[in-house]
């Protein structure tokens, strides 16, 4: 059994999963991926992980899952990190209004994704 910290990411993008997990293996996390808001939903409801990351150009309304996380009091204290397209700063900036903290650049997330976690951990007190 992997007893390492849980990060459960909404992120469709199959390259970026691939990043994401090799930057997360190295800094001590495991990956569970969810397709989709249900598959999320389905996640969290069988595990706690230490983090969430999502993909807000994950397809779906993103903005809406991260609202509805802030808006549910079994999910809204979880440490969530996002991250987009640095030319997409309307996004960027609804997801930091939502509640998602840190919200960084797509390159940030796939370079740094362990930082990008221990700072959404940080940010939320865990």
């Amino acid at each position: 059994m992997d007893d390492r910290p849980l990060v459960i990411a909404l992120c469709p993008d199959l390259m970026m999963r691939s990043r994401i997990e090799s930057g997360l293996d190295i800094a001590g996390y495991r990956l569970r991926v969810a397709g989709g808001p249900t598959r999320l939903a389905e996640a969290l409801a069988e595990e706690s992980p230490a983090c969430l990351l999502i993909d807000l150009e994950a397809g779906d309304d993103a903005i809406a899952v991260i609202v509805g996380l802030r808006a549910d009091p079994a999910t809204a204290a979880l440490p969530l990190a996002a991250f987009a397209g640095h030319t997409n700063v309307d996004l960027l900036d609804r997801a930091k209004a939502a509640g998602a903290d840190p919200v960084v650049a797509r390159g940030q997330a796939a370079i740094s994704t362990g930082k990008v976690v221990e700072q959404a951990i940080a940010a939320h007190g865990a």
